[in-house]
């Protein structure tokens, strides 16, 4: 027997009210973004750890300043494998440079973590990207917002999705000049 919870919603869209529902299936990302970067540096931080767990990271040790939360955690554990590693949650609109990068692998190394993630609410430059993905111990991974927001909504964090039908009308002109 069918929950009824599990039947499909259907609700007509008014003509009028179709380019809300485009902004709204186009501008999550956005919005998300202004969400976490309104965020109390407090929930921010539970935000940061949140994901970590979620993602597997466990035994975290996190310090934080208002628009940065880093620390140490063990990834996986599950399994045969699991490796130290350092993060550094980064949020605001500013690009983050090479400079970043070399900054958080130095505290990598200082920290003995096998690999780090440095994650961002904005973008970095093309120099950051090229000099984390060189081939230079330990691996840097970057997370842009993009991604971290792709990372939120794949773990289910603030986020559910909703399938949306949406039904268009094509008049075939050759079928009404055959008539």
């Amino acid at each position: 027997m069918m929950n009824p919870s599990d039947t499909p919603q259907i609700t007509q869209i008014a003509p009028e009210d179709t380019p809300q529902l485009i902004a709204s299936l186009t501008g999550w990302r956005d919005q998300l973004t202004d969400t976490i970067e309104q965020m109390p540096a407090e929930a921010f931080q539970r935000l940061v750890l949140r994901l970590l767990e979620k993602d597997g990271v466990h035994d975290i040790d996190v310090s934080h300043s208002h628009e940065r939360v880093e620390g140490m955690g063990i990834f996986g554990g599950g399994g045969f494998l699991s490796f130290r590693v350092s993060f550094r949650c980064i949020r605001g609109g500013a690009r983050i440079s090479s400079a970043e990068v070399d900054d958080f692998r130095r505290g990598v190394m200082l920290g003995r973590a096998d690999k780090g993630l440095l994650i961002t609410t904005g973008k970095f430059t093309q120099e950051a990207e090229l000099k984390a993905a060189a081939d230079r111990s330990p691996e840097i991974l970057l997370i842009d917002g993009e991604g971290l927001n792709d990372k939120l909504k794949a773990l289910g964090l603030g986020l559910r999705t909703e399938q949306v039908l949406v039904e268009r009308v094509i008049i075939e002109q050759e079928w009404f000049a055959g008539v």
